[in-house]
C-alpha cells in the first residue's frame, strides 16, 4: 500500500484529558473517588468489570479445552492373569503386564496442534473485541456524565436568569409596570425552567450511576454503595476541534486490527486444520502394545514378553461422514468471516459518516448560528431590567440562548461519540496504544504513517 498519512488536526477530547494514575494497591475505602478521571475509570474497568472477567475466563477455558484435545493420546496399562489347572497336581499361572499406546499418523498430531493454536488465537481475539466494546461503553458513559453536567450547567444558568427576571418582574408589578397576565406568564416560564433543571439534575445522577456500576467492585456494586457516594463527578468538559480521517487507511486498519475479524480468521484456520486431522479418520487406527510376561509351572518360572500392533478396520464407519461434517463447519466459518468483514466495513463507514457529518454541522452552525448566544442571555436580561424590551422578547431571547447552548452541547457530544465508535470500529481497546489521544487520531501501524 502507498504510504498515506492519516491527517489529523489535534484536538477534540478534553473529556479524556488529565487525571492521576491508579495505584496498584488495594481499593480505597470509598467505592469511587469524588471526582473520577478517565484514566482512573479505565483502570477500574479492567480491574472490576464482571463482563470482562467472564469473557477472559471463557477464553481461557476454551483455549485449555482445545489444548487438551490436541494432546497425544494417553497409553493404557493392563495387568492380567491366566490360570490353568493341569492334570494331576499343578497349575499353569501366567501374568501379563501390557502397555498399549495409540499411534497418530505423522500429519495428524501436527494438524491438531495447529487447530488448538488457532482456537486459542480466536479466543484471545474475542476477548479483545469484548474489551474494546466495554471500553467504548465506558467512553460513552463517561461522556454521558460530562454531557449531563454540561446540560445541567446550561439550564442552571438560564434558570437563574429567569429567576432574576421573575424578581425584577415582581418589582415592576408592584410599580404598576407589569400586568397580571404578564406576571403569570413569567411565573409559568420560571416553573418550566425549574422543572427542566430538575430533570437535568436527575439525568446527571442517572448517568453517574450508570458509569459507577460499570466500574465498582462486586462487593460494592449495590444500591447502598450508590447512595453512599458511589456516583462520582468526572473530570473533563466538552470541546470541539476538527479531526479528518482517511477512509482507506481507516478501513485497512480495521481489517487488520479489529478483534471480530481476527477471531473469524483464526476460527477458519482452526476448522481448516481440524479438517486435515479429520481426514485421517478414513485410515485404520493404529496402536502398539508391549510388556513383560511371567509363566509359573510346577517346578519352574519362566519370563518373556509380549508385543503387538493393532490395526482398526474402517469397515462400518469409514470416516467419510466425519470429513463431510467438518467440511460443513469449515464452510460455515468461511461464511462467518465474510459476514464479519462486511459488518466491520459497515461499522467503519457509519462511524466515518457520522464524524464527518457532525464536524461539518458544528463548523457551519458555530459560524452562522451559535456564535454570540452566550452573551444573548445576559444582554437580554439587562435590557429587560432597564425596561427596554417586553417580557415576551425576554423569554424568547432566553429560550434562544438555551436552545443554542443545548444544541452545541448535543452536537459536540454526538461528535465525540462518533469518534469513540470509530475507534471501536478500528479495534482500539483499553490496553492498546490509544488511537484518540486528546483528540488526535494517530495510527499505531507504521505502514500508515
Amino acid at each position: 500500500m502507498d504510504r498515506r498519512s492519516v491527517r489529523v488536526w489535534v484536538g477534540v477530547l478534553a473529556v479524556l484529558v488529565g487525571g492521576a494514575t491508579v495505584p496498584a494497591a488495594a481499593a480505597p475505602s470509598a467505592p469511587l473517588p469524588d471526582t473520577l478521571t478517565f484514566e482512573r475509570a479505565t483502570a477500574l474497568l479492567l480491574e472490576h468489570n464482571p463482563q470482562l472477567r467472564a469473557v477472559r475466563s471463557r477464553a481461557q477455558a476454551e483455549a485449555q479445552a482445545a489444548e487438551n484435545a490436541a494432546r497425544y493420546p494417553n497409553p493404557t496399562l493392563t495387568l492380567s492373569e491366566e490360570r490353568t489347572n493341569l492334570e494331576g497336581d499343578g497349575v499353569d499361572d501366567q501374568w501379563y503386564l501390557n502397555v498399549r499406546q495409540p499411534l497418530d499418523y505423522p500429519g495428524e498430531a501436527r494438524a491438531r496442534n495447529r487447530s488448538a493454536a488457532a482456537v486459542e488465537s480466536a479466543a484471545e481475539a474475542r476477548t479483545q473485541e469484548a474489551a474494546a466494546d466495554l471500553y467504548r461503553q465506558l467512553r460513552h458513559r463517561y461522556l454521558a456524565v460530562v454531557e449531563a453536567q454540561a446540560r445541567r450547567d446550561v439550564l442552571a444558568r438560564v434558570t437563574e436568569a429567569v429567576r432574576r427576571a421573575a424578581r425584577a418582574g415582581d418589582v415592576r408589578y408592584e410599580e404598576g409596570d407589569l400586568g397580571t397576565f404578564q406576571r403569570a406568564r413569567l411565573k409559568v416560564a420560571r416553573a418550566t425552567y425549574e422543572n427542566d433543571l430538575a430533570d437535568a439534575e436527575r439525568a446527571l445522577r442517572t448517568a453517574r450511576a450508570e458509569l459507577a456500576v460499570l466500574l465498582l467492585p462486586s462487593a460494592q456494586a449495590d444500591l447502598d454503595s450508590l447512595r453512599a457516594g458511589g456516583t462520582p463527578a468526572v473530570a473533563g468538559s466538552l470541546a470541539f476541534r476538527p479531526v479528518t480521517v482517511d477512509p482507506d487507511d481507516a478501513l485497512q486498519r480495521a481489517r487488520q486490527e479489529r478483534g471480530r475479524l481476527v477471531a473469524a480468521r483464526a476460527r477458519l484456520e482452526a476448522e481448516m486444520q481440524t479438517l486435515d486431522a479429520t481426514r485421517y479418520q478414513r485410515y485404520p487406527d493404529l496402536s502398539l502394545s508391549a510388556g513383560p510376561k511371567r509363566q509359573s509351572l510346577p517346578g519352574a518360572d519362566t519370563y518373556g514378553y509380549t508385543a503387538g500392533l493393532s490395526v482398526g478396520l474402517p469397515l462400518w464407519n469409514g470416516g467419510g461422514a466425519a470429513v463431510r461434517a467438518q467440511q460443513g463447519r469449515q464452510e460455515a466459518a468461511a461464511a462467518d468471516l465474510d459476514a464479519a468483514r462486511r459488518a466491520v466495513d459497515l461499522d467503519v463507514y457509519d462511524a466515518l459518516q457520522r464524524v464527518n457529518s457532525y464536524r461539518t454541522r458544528i463548523q457551519r452552525l458555530s459560524d452562522e448560528v451559535l456564535m454570540g448566544t452566550d452573551a444573548l442571555r445576559d444582554d437580554a436580561l439587562f435590557v429587560y431590567q432597564q425596561g427596554e424590551i417586553s417580557l415576551f422578547e425576554l423569554l424568547d431571547a432566553l429560550d434562544a440562548a438555551r436552545q443554542s447552548a443545548l444544541l452545541r452541547t448535543r452536537l459536540t457530544a454526538d461528535y465525540l461519540r462518533s469518534l469513540y465508535d470509530l475507534a471501536f470500529a478500528l479495534g482500539v481497546g483499553p490496553t492498546d496504544d490509544p488511537l484518540l489521544v486528546r483528540g488526535a487520531l494517530t495510527p499505531r501501524n507504521p505502514s500508515l504513517e
